[in-house]
């Protein structure tokens, strides 16, 4: 048990095994020229107000568009979740409530 305690202590009290940082590059005696700064849009407009004041509900149908998992499989061959194969895909509701 003794052992043990003095292993740790020994190990705590040491400095870190990780070698030092790298020095990071000095900036060249002349900046490049031929990009410029970024600058803020001026051309920037506020949002349009809504065409509304009352809340809204429209029916749609909710489609993810999820990265393509076929990308693994051999060419001609494709991999279908159940989302994939249905017929039709589930209508959602969509409500629009404008916020003052």
């Amino acid at each position: 048990m003794i052992r043990i305690l003095l292993i740790t202590l020994m190990f705590a009290a040491s400095p870190a095994l990780a070698e030092d940082l790298p020095l990071p590059p000095i900036p060249p005696d002349n900046p490049p020229v031929d990009e410029s700064a970024p600058v803020p849009n001026f051309d920037a407009r506020a949002p349009l107000p809504p065409s509304s004041e009352q809340a809204s509900v429209n029916v749609k149908l909710y489609r993810a568009d999820p990265p393509d998992p076929s990308l693994g499989f051999l060419p001609g061959s494709r991999f279908q979740n159940s989302e994939d194969r249905k017929p039709i895909q589930t209508p959602g509701f969509s409500v629009t409530v404008p916020l003052k």
